[in-house]
């Protein structure tokens, strides 16, 4: 549910969940996937080689994986909460979307990388590498997640707080203001469950 909020469309919780939540479990899932494909024309490692988007950005993954935690306190929690909430929503988001980017824009330096890991080098060999459909649609989930977190963090301050009937209910006082328990009512002849309860007709 969206609503107009001094002329800026402010999203309800449960569509803040599903612009966040989703983007985050698609790269959370892209990342079993190849991101980038090359080869190198090494003796010890010829030959073509994937990399897939769990290996060549793990933060990446961890990063969306805090992004889902994150939206847990922002729509369970208090003003400060959430503002604190909102703030490593949009930071993960947005460290997810650049490590996506690295990969996408430097595929040959993932390849490399890669390799030198396999063959246990302190240097990279020379590799060749290409971004596969995986790591463009890694990178445009990463920017919707951004996006989405965006939406979702400013449209958290304009959030209806939790109902009081979550709250603890405050006991009754006496006269002279010291608080009475259950105890103390049901000593003085009265019924302490029917003190919320509906009014008789």
């Amino acid at each position: 549910m969206t609503s107009r909020f001094s002329g800026q469309m402010v999203l309800g919780k449960r569509r803040s969940a599903l612009v966040v939540a989703l983007p985050a479990v698609a790269l959370i899932g892209l990342a079993t996937q190849p991101w980038a494909r090359g080869r190198t024309g090494d003796v010890l490692s010829a030959g073509a080689i994937d990399v897939a988007g769990g290996r060549a950005a793990p933060g990446a993954v961890g990063l969306a994986v805090i992004c889902v935690i994150s939206l847990l306190a922002l729509m369970s929690g208090g003003r400060v909460i959430r503002a604190v909430s909102g703030a490593v929503l949009v930071l993960s988001a947005a460290g997810a979307l650049v490590l996506v980017l690295r990969v996408a824009l430097r595929p040959a330096g993932v390849v490399a990388g890669a390799l030198s890991q396999e063959l246990a080098r302190t240097t990279a060999p020379d590799a060749t590498g290409a971004t596969t459909a995986w790591g463009w649609a890694a990178a445009v989930v990463g920017l919707l997640l951004l996006v989405g977190s965006l939406g979702a963090a400013r449209s958290s301050r304009h959030w209806a707080s939790l109902s009081a009937r979550y709250e603890r209910a405050k006991p009754a006082s006496g006269p002279r203001g010291e608080v009475r328990t259950a105890w103390d009512e049901l000593s003085d002849g009265a019924d302490p469950t029917l003190r919320d309860g509906p009014d008789p007709a």
